[in-house]
């Protein structure tokens, strides 16, 4: 991240709060989301490290295996998996909504002239 955006916002009386929401935050929003998707994709993946490193409080992961071993709790695991799928598309689908949200509002930024900066409303 360039450190001349955060000086130039301190420059102009932003404050440091006013400063990491205006500035910093929406420039490192997309790698900030982009972890968390793939941290929740990764932690339901590593079932085996997560079955061995569970101590007394069990996983997602591991409770679903510990439920598949019984034939009578079969729906009920099915359902779960229905809606862990439908948990991981709501957020795939509100980060896509708000990307395409800030690439719009980038292109917007980006197409003011210079003679638009001094018209009054």
């Amino acid at each position: 991240m360039d450190m001349s955006l955060e000086e130039a916002s301190l420059d102009l009386g932003e404050t440091r709060f006013g400063t990491f929401k205006r500035v910093i935050l929406p420039m490192v929003s997309p790698g900030l989301i982009s972890s968390l998707l793939i941290g929740f994709t990764i932690s339901l993946d590593e079932f085996i490290i997560a079955f061995f490193l569970t101590g007394t409080e069990t996983t997602l992961p591991v409770y679903i295996w510990g439920q598949l071993r019984f034939p009578a709790k079969l729906p009920g695991v099915m359902a779960l998996g229905f809606l862990m799928l439908l948990l991981s598309l709501v957020l795939l689908s509100l980060f896509e909504y708000f990307r395409r949200r800030m690439n719009r509002i980038v292109e917007d930024q980006s197409n003011v002239q210079f003679g638009d900066l001094f018209k009054t409303w």
